[in-house]
């Protein structure tokens, strides 16, 4: 692992944070907009308005951590963490927004 490599990844992982949150902040007050959400949506919706940045977080301290300890090229697999958990979130936030649109 280079440093400059870790370095950039770093950055691009903490402007992902503000991304993130302003993106579940918007999606999940406009499907809990008209309140036929139950207490189970409702509260992983306001779950994720602060996990999905925190595993963005998460993600670049791993990797910095591994860069410390001389982790490998492979390392840098981690900072897909947030990517995936992202989709994660859009499939879920869609499929909600379809199932109260109904």
């Amino acid at each position: 692992m280079t440093l400059g490599w870790t370095l950039l990844g770093t950055i691009v992982q903490m402007g992902l944070v503000p991304f993130l949150f302003m993106v579940v902040v918007f999606s999940a007050s406009s499907i809990g907009n008209d309140g036929s959400l139950g207490k189970f949506h409702t509260g992983l919706l306001n779950l994720c308005i602060f996990a999905l940045p925190a595993i963005s977080a998460l993600s670049a301290l791993i990797v910095i951590f591994l860069h410390w300890h001389g982790g490998g090229a492979e390392s840098y697999w981690w900072y897909a963490m947030p990517v995936v958990a992202t989709v994660l979130y859009l499939v879920y936030a869609i499929t909600l927004a379809h199932r109260t649109a109904k």
